[in-house]
C-alpha cells in the first residue's frame, strides 16, 4: 500500500463553504476577485485555494497534518482525517465525501520508512553504483540525506528521490513546533528512530499517472494504486553488478538488498 507525506489535490470550488475570510489572503484584479488563499507552515504545510478565475478549490498538506497519527503517513485509510483537520482548524468546512471521491492529484510526495543501518554507507552505495553517470547525479540532502534524480529538462520527465535519516530530520530546528504541538513527541521519535527515508517527489500529472501505472489521476485511483514507483526509479538508477561481484561487508550486502528490495512487501 502506498504512503504519502505530501499531497496537492485539484477539486470542485462547490466542495467547500463557511469560509472565514479574515484568515484568508485576497488577490483581485479590476475590481474582481481572483482568489481567496490560506497558508501555513507550522506545524504541518497546509494551503488552500479557493479559485474563483478557475472555479476550482486547491489543497495542499503534508503527512503532518495528522499530528498524533503522523507515523501512519497519508494513505487510502488515512486521507478523510487529513481532510478532517482541515475542518477543525475552523477556517472553512469541507465537503470530505465529495473530495474523496471527485478530485485530483496533481503533485504528492511518495514516502517509505524502512529501518537500514547507517545513512553514511547509503549514500557511499549510491554514488557508486549509480547506473549512468551522465543520466543521473546526486546531490546532497541537508546533512543527513542523499537526493537522486534523472538529468532531464523537461518536468514530465523529471525523478527525483530523496533519502535521508528520518530521526535526524524530525529533530531539527524546523520541526520543533509540530513536536510541541503533538502529545506524544516521543513516541513518534522512537519510531522514527534508526529509520531511513525514501521520498519521491512526483511534480506533473503525467508522472503520477506513468509511475503510478493508473489511467487518471483521481484521489481514489492514487491512493489504491498497487505500483511501487519508488522501486521503479531504484531499479533505473542504481546498478547491481558492483552489488553482485565485489568484496563486501554483510552490512554492505543488505545495502543492496535494501536499495533492489525497498519495500520488503
Amino acid at each position: 500500500m502506498l504512503k504519502f507525506d505530501k499531497l496537492k489535490l485539484v477539486t470542485k470550488i462547490d466542495y467547500i463553504r463557511d469560509i472565514d475570510y479574515s484568515k484568508f489572503i485576497l488577490n483581485s484584479k479590476e475590481d474582481s476577485i481572483l482568489y481567496y488563499k490560506y497558508q501555513q507552515e507550522r506545524p504541518f504545510y497546509l494551503l488552500v485555494m479557493v479559485n474563483y478565475q478557475h472555479n476550482e478549490l486547491v489543497l495542499e498538506f503534508t503527512g503532518k497534518i495528522l499530528l498524533d497519527n503522523y507515523t501512519n503517513l497519508i494513505d487510502i485509510y488515512t486521507a478523510k482525517d487529513c481532510l478532517s483537520q482541515i475542518n477543525r482548524l475552523g477556517i472553512c468546512h469541507l465537503n470530505v465525501e465529495s473530495i474523496m471521491t471527485d478530485s485530483n492529484v496533481v503533485k504528492c510526495d511518495i514516502t517509505k520508512d524502512i529501518e537500514c543501518g547507517l545513512m553514511q554507507d547509503i549514500i557511499t552505495n549510491v554514488r557508486q553504483n549509480l547506473s549512468n553517470y551522465m543520466k543521473w547525479v546526486t546531490k546532497p540532502y541537508r546533512k543527513e540525506g542523499i537526493t537522486i534524480e534523472n538529468v532531464v529538462t523537461t518536468p514530465r520527465y523529471k525523478k527525483r528521490l530523496i533519502v535521508y535519516d528520518k530521526a535526524k530530520e524530525l529533530q531539527s530546528a524546523n520541526n520543533r513546533y509540530f513536536l510541541n504541538a503533538v502529545s506524544n513527541p516521543n513516541e513518534i521519535l522512537s519510531y522514527f528512530n534508526g529509520k531511513t527515508r525514501f521520498e519521491l517527489n512526483i511534480n506533473t500529472m503525467d508522472q503520477i499517472r506513468n509511475l503510478l501505472n493508473i489511467p487518471n489521476n483521481n484521489l481514489l485511483a492514487v491512493l489504491t494504486s498497487k505500483a511501487n514507483p519508488i522501486l521503479s526509479v531504484i531499479d533505473e538508477a542504481i546498478k547491481y553488478n558492483d552489488c553482485q561481484h565485489r568484496t563486501m561487508t554483510l552490512r554492505d550486502y543488505e545495502h543492496c538488498l535494501l536499495l533492489k528490495e525497498c519495500n520488503y512487501t
